[in-house]
């Protein structure tokens, strides 16, 4: 059976007819405001335009480090190079720049180059840390367990593909994306010629005659800046790791303005082992201001000697705690 058309009834026609009249007032006002349209917002909806990649633009301290980055026979410099500021480190060093920061970080450029003939990729870095003190504890913070000295400064050490080393307020590495003794002299040879750019350091500090000799691993000797042993605030504190006959232990000194500042940072301290659980240790004979405790097979000794904060940090043994506290003490009398 065949099926009967559907009539369209004159109401329906009307509402037809009064939508597409609807539709046409629509788009002539569209038409309308585009041709009056805002300019501001027409510059926001634009795609933002190209940026430089970060950091090439820096800081202007930055800028200053890498006029002293070499020419050297054999290194081809690929670009002009970036500098960094504390604001955008991180775009470079991700996940490590909170290290340079805290220890007083002004600036950082950088520049890759091509070795040859090796063809070696090599990219080296120039910090401005402020102070000499400061470009120690990131060169003292990152020692890698390979490292082997060099004399090119007072702290300096290579490993398989790299050089590093501090020299007055800088900390520089230079960074070889393969290792061979040829390629080890070619980074010995750029780091010379670098070492002729960097301002003059005055005479270099030996952060290992705060501690006594005997048993020290001079290697390990370290300046942390920040939040040391897990207590905020405490900052700028010197250790370095003894073995001894009754254990290992580690010393630690923290020179500060006046005496009474070492003593707040001392009781803070203390406040602070209580709190995590450890317990004061009775010794007789002790002078009154030594404090001893012990977590498990753990011991701390904290005292004040002069304007320093000093002490013995997670010895093995009672009797190695007691023997380098005494030590320690003897050593930093008079050198304040």
């Amino acid at each position: 059976m065949a099926r009967r058309k559907a009539r369209v009834s004159p109401a329906q026609k009307a509402v037809g007819c009064a939508i597409l009249a609807l539709l046409v007032l629509i788009t002539g006002w569209l038409l309308y405001a585009q041709s009056r349209f805002n300019p501001a917002v027409l510059v926001a909806t634009r795609p933002p335009a190209p940026q430089d990649r970060p950091g090439a633009g820096g800081a202007k301290a930055g800028e200053a480090l890498a006029a002293l980055l070499p020419a050297v026979p054999g290194f081809t410099a690929m670009g002009s190079g970036e500098s960094y500021g504390p604001d955008n480190l991180s775009d470079k060093i991700n996940g490590k720049a909170e290290l340079y920061l805290a220890a007083g970080f002004r600036a950082m450029s950088c520049r890759s180059y091509r070795l040859a003939p090796a063809g070696a990729h090599v990219e080296v870095f120039v910090y401005d840390m402020d102070s000499p003190g400061n470009a120690f504890a990131v060169f003292s913070g990152q020692r890698r367990p390979d490292a082997r000295n060099l004399p090119l400064t007072a702290h300096a050490y290579a490993t398989a593909n790299a050089l590093f080393f501090a020299q007055g307020r800088f900390y520089v590495e230079i960074v070889a994306d393969r290792d061979s003794p040829e390629i080890l002299t070619a980074l010995k040879e750029y780091a010379g010629a670098l070492l002729g750019n960097l301002p003059g350091a005055g005479p270099a500090l030996d952060q290992t005659a705060l501690f006594p000799p005997e048993g020290l691993d001079k290697d390990s000797v370290r300046l942390s800046a920040s939040d040391v042993f897990g207590l905020e605030g405490l900052n700028q504190v010197y250790t370095g790791e003894y073995t001894l006959k009754n254990g290992k232990a580690t010393a630690f000194v923290a020179l500060r303005e006046q005496a009474d500042q070492a003593r707040e940072e001392a009781g803070r301290y203390v406040a602070f082992l209580t709190e995590n659980g450890y317990q004061a240790v009775a010794q007789p004979g002790l002078p009154g201001d030594m404090t001893v405790l012990a977590l498990d097979n753990s011991f701390e000794i904290v005292f004040v000697e002069g304007r320093a904060l000093a002490g013995v940090h997670d010895a093995a043994s009672l009797e190695a705690a007691l023997e380098l506290a005494g030590r320690l003490r003897a050593a930093l009398k008079g050198k304040q």
